[in-house]
């Protein structure tokens, strides 16, 4: 496991000053066994690394800057900011999309990740630190996700077969009944099963109180938006019409936990 954490490390710095080069972050707003219809539906608990009292947020940036040679001069202490981020735990799952077909900048690629903070305040003093935002690089907004439940299983992905990625932003419009609740909740672990969704993260507040915080948030996989929507619009939380989302494309899968 050591040796392959350092295979990792070492890829991901031969390929960061690239990445980085690209460096827009852009919008995006493990369970147990299961039995089901007599098969033996597996998922993964969460390892994440412990932290006092902290949340989840996914971070929603937009270019504002126009200047390639501003962001240039500022990509590798950009890069090693966030690398250093990742590896304490409080940077994960970082997607790009080398080709964004929204709030595009010459040829930078997009990049979108979550992070923990203890509230919004000290994840915006976290943000607020960052380099592109400090040169005016990039402006953002945050959203509360919630608790990371399902992550990503690279094995069943990779059987399915490698596509694209979509964070779906969801926003429950009136409180489900625990029936429902159950069916959403085996639907979402079905497609994690498929490979067909990943990085799942869950807000139980939101979703009970209606308190207009982001409920849930997950990663679809497909090739393209009109095949991402067709896999979440057979969930029943859609079909009843008790929860709206938004879609935005995030492109490749990058990098996840930095597990030990």
């Amino acid at each position: 496991m050591k040796n392959q954490k350092n295979h990792q490390y070492m890829t991901l710095t031969k390929n960061i000053a690239f990445l980085f080069v690209l460096l827009l972050f852009s919008g995006c707003k493990q369970g147990e066994k299961k039995e089901q219809g007599g098969s033996q539906m597996k998922s993964e608990v969460s390892n994440e690394k412990p932290f006092v009292r902290t949340q989840n947020y996914a971070a929603v940036f937009n270019w504002a800057t126009q200047d390639e040679k501003l962001v240039m001069e500022n990509t590798v202490p950009q890069s090693d900011q966030l690398l250093a981020l990742w590896k304490n735990g409080t940077v994960e799952n970082v997607y790009y999309d080398a080709k964004a077909q929204y709030d595009k900048f010459s040829y930078f690629p997009n990049i979108t990740f979550t992070l923990k903070a203890e509230d919004e305040t000290a994840a915006k003093a976290i943000l607020n630190d960052l380099v592109m935002v400090k040169k005016g690089i990039a402006t953002y907004t945050i959203h509360p996700v919630g608790t990371l439940w399902l992550k990503r299983d690279a094995e069943k992905i990779e059987q399915r077969g490698l596509t694209s990625s979509y964070v779906t932003v969801w926003t429950t419009n009136k409180k489900p009944d625990m029936d429902l609740t159950k069916k959403q909740n085996d639907a979402i672990l079905e497609l994690w099963n498929e490979g067909a969704i990943e990085n799942v993260y869950f807000d139980i507040e939101g979703t009970q109180q209606q308190n207009q915080k982001t409920d849930f948030v997950f990663f679809v996989n497909a090739d393209s938006e009109d095949g991402a929507k067709g896999i979440i619009d057979d969930l029943p939380f859609v079909k009843e019409q008790i929860a709206s989302y938004q879609l935005y494309p995030v492109g490749i899968f990058w990098m996840g936990l930095n597990e030990e």
